[in-house]
C-alpha cells in the first residue's frame, strides 16, 4: 500500500478571539481562522484525516450565543463546507473512506465525525478520555460515544507512507501525521500542534490544554523535520499559509 494523492481540502472558517492564536495578545478582536480536512487516495482506498464543523454550524454564526464562548468563537460554515459535501466535490461518498483519522476531538476538526458511523475512527487513548462523555469539551457531535473508534496510544505506523505521532500540549490526545505520497515525499500536518507559523518556529504562546506539553511537542516536530527534511510544513490555521496554498483539485 501506498499514498498516491494528498488533497487539502477546504472546509469553512472559524473566528476566535486574537488571544487564542497569539497569547501575548490582549482579547477582543476576532480572527478568521482556516478549518481543513484532508483526503489520502491510497492503493487501498481513501483515507479521511479531520471532519471539519458540525452541521449544527451551518448558517448559524450564533451558535454560541450566550455561553462561555460568546463573542470568542464564531463559525462560518456554509452548506457546502459540510463534510458531506466537502467530499462529494471529490467524488466521494461517506461509506467510500476506509477509515478516518481524528487529530483530536475539538469543534473544527470532529465535527462531521457521525457521519462515519460504520468507518473506522483512529484516535489516541488520551483523547478518547478526556472527550468522551465531557459536555465542557466539545459540541456533541464532536465526541459521539457510538462510533467504531480505533483506540491507539502514542506514535503508531498506519500504512507505508502514513505516520502518526503523538503530540499532546493543544489537547491531551492530539496527533499530527507525516505523509508520504508518491509524487512529493514527506508532508506534515502538524495539525493544531501550532495554529500558525509563529507558533511553531518562533514559539508564540497559543490556545492550549498544557503549554509545556505543547512546547514539547513542537520540539519535537521541529527535530522530525530536521530528519525527514519534508517537502512541505503545514500549519492548522494559517490563514497567510492557506492563502497561497494548493488546494483540490491540485494535490501533493
Amino acid at each position: 500500500m501506498s499514498v498516491k494523492k494528498l488533497y487539502f481540502l477546504p472546509a469553512g472558517e472559524c473566528f476566535l478571539d486574537q488571544s487564542a492564536v497569539n497569547r501575548n495578545l490582549k482579547p477582543g478582536k476576532l480572527v478568521g481562522m482556516p478549518v481543513w480536512s484532508f483526503l489520502l487516495e491510497t492503493t487501498d482506498g481513501p483515507i479521511l484525516l479531520d471532519t471539519g464543523m458540525p452541521d449544527a454550524f451551518i448558517n448559524n454564526p450564533d451558535y454560541y450565543k450566550g455561553t462561555k464562548r460568546e463573542g470568542r468563537v464564531v463559525p462560518n460554515m456554509s452548506e457546502g463546507d459540510s463534510i458531506m459535501n466537502v467530499l462529494k466535490r471529490v467524488g466521494y461518498l461517506p461509506e467510500d473512506i476506509q477509515m478516518v483519522i481524528s487529530s483530536h476531538l475539538h469543534l473544527d476538526h470532529s465535527g462531521g465525525n457521525g457521519h462515519f458511523r460504520n468507518t473506522p475512527i483512529l484516535i489516541q487513548r488520551a483523547e478518547y478520555d478526556a472527550a468522551i462523555g465531557n459536555d465542557e469539551y466539545a459540541p456533541l457531535e464532536c465526541r459521539l460515544p457510538d462510533l467504531q473508534y480505533q483506540i491507539i496510544e502514542g506514535d503508531h505506523n498506519l500504512i507505508p507512507g502514513v505516520q502518526i505521532f503523538f503530540t499532546p500540549g493543544h489537547s491531551p490526545g492530539h496527533q499530527s501525521v507525516l505523509v508520504t505520497t508518491e509524487t512529493s515525499g514527506p508532508v506534515l500536518l502538524t495539525i493544531d500542534v501550532a495554529y500558525v507559523r509563529e507558533n511553531f518556529e518562533n514559539g508564540v504562546p497559543f490556545l492550549t490544554y498544557d503549554p509545556e506539553l505543547a512546547a514539547k511537542s513542537i520540539r519535537r516536530m521541529q527535530d522530525l523535520v530536521q530528519e525527514v527534511r519534508p517537502s512541505a510544513i503545514f500549519f492548522g490555521h494559517d490563514r497567510d499559509q492557506a492563502n497561497n496554498w494548493r488546494t483540490f483539485p491540485d494535490f501533493l
